[in-house]
């Protein structure tokens, strides 16, 4: 079982599960000795499945709607839940406060689990290796944990994740030790200055990216920090990147004002053919 530093957590909630049931027979549904419940797998190919997905967009909206990125329920259907899986935690509707209730829009009788957070990834044709696509939580200190234990549910290898120089993301991301950069800048995506990175998956990564005492992560020293804002700073590492230079985040980023971070990155041995 997962020994968390805050053990009062994981006290009232339970994991859940969404996938196909072809993919949810690949998966570990006992992750670290976490249990799913029958009632919590829910398959996106019946329709009784509709009032938890329900509240699974609610949950996207309220942490990305802010930000312009709430997603469509095609692009929740398409692009997680057929070919990938989302897996959080939530709690049972009848003990969540009013005030949660209110903010995920429940209403007063609704039954079943309330998810209070989910990471949704989706595999590449690389096997082992999935794409990050979206971290959500309602319930401050869950998103760690939640990345952990879906990974380990979906039994991967390596993660290929994106985000954005000035997302606090990167505090939970950088967890599991160097973060490869694959783009520093990338204009393919809505916002450019957003980073693409790759980190292999193993226990000990997953435990340190859950806040379970499983040692450090070996990370070299940083060379150079990035300012977040510093978009001209980050162009000039793409453009070292795509000349066949590798760099990775080697640490969290250190706050320089509201938004605002200096990022630690180090340089890597120019050969992509050596093992990640």
């Amino acid at each position: 079982m997962i020994h968390l530093e805050n053990a009062r957590l994981l006290a009232d909630l339970e994991l859940f599960v969404v996938a196909t049931p072809d993919n949810q027979a690949r998966f570990d549904l006992r992750p670290f000795g976490l249990v799913v419940a029958d009632d919590a797998r829910f398959d996106p190919l019946r329709r009784e499945a509709a009032p938890f997905l329900d509240r699974l967009a609610r949950l996207d909206a309220l942490t990305f709607g802010a930000e312009g990125m709430p997603m469509p329920r095609w692009v929740f259907y398409d692009c997680a839940e057929i070919p990938g899986g989302i897996v959080g935690f939530g709690a049972r509707a009848a003990t969540i406060s009013s005030d949660v209730r209110a903010l995920l829009e429940v209403p007063e009788g609704a039954e079943g689990i309330v998810p209070l957070s989910m990471y949704i990834a989706i595999p590449t044709l690389e096997p082992g290796v999935w794409m990050g696509h979206n971290l959500s939580t309602a319930r401050r200190g869950l998103g760690g944990i939640t990345k952990a234990v879906a990974l380990k549910v979906f039994r991967a290898s390596a993660q290929i994740g994106v985000t954005q120089w000035d997302s606090a993301a990167l505090f939970v991301h950088t967890r599991m030790g160097p973060l490869e950069l694959l783009t520093a800048w990338t204009p393919a995506h809505s916002h450019a200055a957003s980073l693409t990175y790759r980190v292999t998956i193993d226990d000990a990564a997953l435990l340190r990216l859950a806040r379970v005492p499983s040692g450090e992560a070996v990370r070299p020293p940083a060379d150079r920090w990035i300012d977040s804002g510093d978009h001209a700073a980050i162009e000039a590492l793409q453009a070292r990147i795509e000349a066949g230079e590798r760099f990775c985040v080697v640490g969290p980023p250190a706050p320089i004002g509201p938004g605002r971070w200096r990022v630690p990155i180090a340089a890597l041995a120019r050969s992509r053919g050596a093992p990640r």
